[in-house]
C-alpha cells in the first residue's frame, strides 16, 4: 500500500486531497454510499457540496482514528441551490445578510499511516472482497513493480474476518448511528428556531401577528 500511496502522492506531498482519495475508492470499486467523501457530495442552503463531502469523511476517519492532517479548502463564491437564500432575500431585502454560507470545515487529508490503516480495516473485515478490489486496482494502475502479477497472491490476504476487527467495526458503527440520530434532532430543532425567526421578521414587514407552537 506504500506503494499505492505513492503513485496517488506524485508530488510527495504526505497526504492525499478528499477527491484523490475518493477516485481511490472509486477504483477499488467501492459503490457511491461507501464512499464517504462522495455520499457526503451535496451542497445545501448554506455550505457547497464540497465542504459537506469534506465534514463526512472528516467523521468518518474521526470515528476510526483514522491519521490525517486539517487543510483549509480553497472555494469559489456559494450559490445555494434550494433557493431558499432568494426567498429570504426577496422578503427581508437589505436586512438579510449578503451571505449565508457558515464557516467552511476543515478539508481532512489522508496521510500514508491513515492510507494504510484504513486500508488494514478493510481488508481484515471482508478479504476475499478486498482481494478482489486490490487486484482490480493493481491492473488498472499497472504499476511497473508489480508487472506481469496479474491478480495479487490470494495467499497475500488472510483467508478469513478477523472477528476483533469486525467487533471493532462493529461498535463504531452503532456509536455513529446514535451520534447521527442526536444530531438529526439537534438539527431539526435548530430548523424549527430559525423558521420562527424567519416568519416573526416576515411577520414585521407585513403587520400581521401570528402564535406559534411547536411540538418536541
Amino acid at each position: 500500500m506504500n506503494d499505492i500511496f505513492s503513485y496517488l502522492d506524485p508530488q510527495n506531498t504526505g497526504v492525499l486531497l478528499p477527491e484523490t482519495f475518493s477516485r481511490f475508492l472509486d477504483d477499488m470499486g467501492y459503490l457511491p454510499h461507501e464512499n464517504a467523501w462522495k455520499a457526503g457530495l451535496n451542497a445545501t442552503f448554506n455550505q457547497s457540496a464540497e465542504s459537506n463531502a469534506d465534514k463526512t469523511l472528516k467523521n468518518a476517519f474521526d470515528l476510526f482514528s483514522i491519521d490525517h492532517q486539517l487543510l483549509q479548502r480553497i472555494q469559489g463564491p456559494h450559490a445555494d441551490p434550494t433557493g431558499l437564500t432568494q426567498t429570504l432575500r426577496g422578503v427581508l431585502g437589505g436586512a438579510f445578510p449578503l451571505s449565508t454560507r457558515e464557516p467552511a470545515p476543515p478539508m481532512p487529508a489522508i496521510t500514508r499511516k491513515g492510507f494504510v490503516d484504513i486500508t488494514v480495516i478493510e481488508v481484515l473485515c471482508d478479504p476475499s472482497r478486498e482481494w478482489g478490489n486490490l487486484s482490480r486496482m493493481l491492473r488498472k494502475y499497472n504499476l511497473a513493480r508489480y508487472s506481469g502479477w496479474g491478480d495479487l497472491p490470494r495467499n497475500t490476504i488472510p483467508a478469513m474476518p478477523d472477528q476483533a476487527m469486525l467487533d471493532r467495526v462493529a461498535g463504531v458503527t452503532a456509536f455513529s448511528k446514535q451520534k447521527g440520530e442526536r444530531e438529526l434532532e439537534q438539527a431539526r430543532m435548530n430548523a424549527q428556531i430559525r423558521a420562527r425567526g424567519n416568519q416573526i421578521a416576515v411577520d414585521l414587514l407585513d403587520g400581521t401577528r401570528r402564535e406559534y407552537r411547536y411540538v418536541y
